[in-house]
């Protein structure tokens, strides 16, 4: 498969139902009414634009990486959680299994691509545990919204403790792009003014000086 082109029609789709969207939004206001079908509409643009984005973020993993398994798995959630919600939205479904089951698929391709994102940064040795460990903190913060969802968990300690997730989730993802600008894998054992001291080497031992004219040399 031709990651590089997937992720070319994956960004013409993301900027076709943007722009969808608008127009919708557009014609909604000016004709001063927004209905059921205006509603089905934007909810459907919405989440194919949002899951064209996290299908671009498991592609660019897949490119960089060359790790097809995690990338495939979230781009393939993304595809199952846009359908879902397709089908929700316009055939109103209203059973509880069938939006747990949406929301599981969302929250796995949000969190797989959050997750892919955080791994594309190349950071030095000494910052690199930080991206396992956000990928860990993701997952863990995926499980805990899924496993309330299902359990219809009322327990305010337990979404304390959500909460206490999703504050080291944000921590990491303003983390790694902050570390990734300190210092990367290629700059290891390159000492900033390298270059220039390589030039020094190329020198001759010897400088000669010619007259040309007068004080010219």
């Amino acid at each position: 498969m031709n990651y590089t082109e997937l992720r070319k029609r994956l960004l013409k789709a993301f900027i076709g139902f943007l722009t969808l969207t608008a127009l919708v939004a557009i014609g909604s206001v000016l004709s001063r009414e927004f209905g059921e079908t205006q509603l089905k509409v934007l909810a459907t643009t919405f989440s194919i634009t949002a899951g064209s984005i996290c299908a671009m973020a498991c592609v660019a993993f897949i490119e960089r990486e060359g790790k097809k398994s995690v990338g495939v798995v979230g781009i393939l959630a993304a595809g199952v959680a846009v359908s879902l919600v397709i089908v929700g939205v316009w055939a109103e479904i209203d059973e509880d299994t069938f939006w747990e089951t949406t929301t599981t698929f969302i929250v796995l391709s949000i969190a797989l691509a959050h997750a892919c994102l955080l791994s594309l940064p190349d950071m030095a040795e000494v910052y690199r545990w930080i991206q396992p460990a956000s990928a860990i903190l993701i997952g863990l913060l995926a499980l805990q919204v899924v496993v309330a969802v299902w359990g219809e968990i009322e327990d305010e300690n337990y979404y304390r403790m959500m909460a206490a997730v999703s504050v080291l989730v944000v921590l990491a993802t303003l983390v790694v792009p902050i570390c990734s600008r300190l210092g990367s894998g290629n700059d290891e054992g390159h000492p900033e003014h390298a270059p220039d001291i390589e030039v020094f080497h190329h020198l001759p031992e010897q400088l000669v000086l010619h007259r040309l004219s007068g004080a010219i040399f």
